[in-house]
């Protein structure tokens, strides 16, 4: 989902209809999301979709990488979006269907979309094969061991690798800035904000429905009440409980 107003809605709206309000370091932001809107691409995957592209690279340069990791490996045709979310700003790999399944490339489920959050990102990556192909990886790194995973990994069909990167690189060092910019207090909330409006939600329709039932034990309690207090009087009773049914 797109919110107007969102992040990405903002560096698209201050460069593109007002630029006097953009700042000179988002320039390079915007102008990698325009060139990353859209951009037809490969999608390696291996495994479950999104395992690392390193068995294969390690293989290309004479590691030691099994022939099973080397050949999970599948390709798909895919173009590159962006959403503004309530988790932040978010890159969309949306695959797209083959023509021909026979052709090397394989199919992905229909509807299936690829997302990665833009602050999962934090390094990208270019790494090239024995036949110079170049392949774009998009990492993200646990500072306290170090360790770096593999989030997606892409080959450009159009247009310059190392121009692509740099997009890349420039939206991953703009997100870095607006979220430093963000006090704690508001990051936090912004983080769980969907969390806590399902939960509100939740509690909102539990807090009703108990006193739906709670309504309707005090009318009943009030009806027996009553036809207990007219003894034999019943139509008279039945007419006063209708009563307290219509909210009289």
């Amino acid at each position: 989902m797109n919110y107007i107003g969102g992040p990405l809605f903002l560096l698209r709206w201050k460069g593109g209809a007002c630029p006097c309000l953009e700042k000179p370091e988002d320039k390079g932001a915007r102008l990698g999301l325009e060139l990353l809107s859209g951009l037809p691409l490969k999608w390696y995957r291996t495994g479950r979709d999104a395992k690392s592209i390193g068995g294969m690279v390690s293989n290309w340069f004479g590691g030691s990488s099994s022939k099973t990791q080397a050949t999970e490996l599948d390709a798909v045709e895919a173009i590159i979006e962006w959403a503004d979310t309530d988790k932040g700003p978010e890159l969309q790999i949306k695959p797209q269907q083959q023509s021909n399944p026979g052709g090397g490339l394989k199919r992905q489920p229909a509807g299936y979309i690829k997302t990665i959050n833009l602050s999962q990102i934090d390094k990208v990556s270019i790494s090239q094969n024995d036949t110079s192909s170049s392949f774009i990886i998009l990492q993200s790194e646990k500072k306290e061991s170090s360790s770096i995973t593999d989030l997606a990994t892409l080959s450009v069909q159009k247009g310059d690798v190392e121009q692509t990167k740099e997009a890349f690189t420039q939206l991953v060092e703009w997100d870095g800035r607006r979220r430093a910019a963000i006090p704690d207090e508001e990051r936090e909330i912004d983080e769980e904000t969907g969390l806590k409006q399902r939960a509100q939600k939740a509690a909102h329709f539990a807090k009703r429905e108990i006193e739906m039932q709670k309504s309707r034990r005090e009318r009943e309690k009030r009806k027996a009440s009553l036809v207990k207090e007219t003894g034999g009087l019943k139509y008279t009773a039945l007419a006063m409980a209708n009563r307290i049914d219509n909210g009289a």
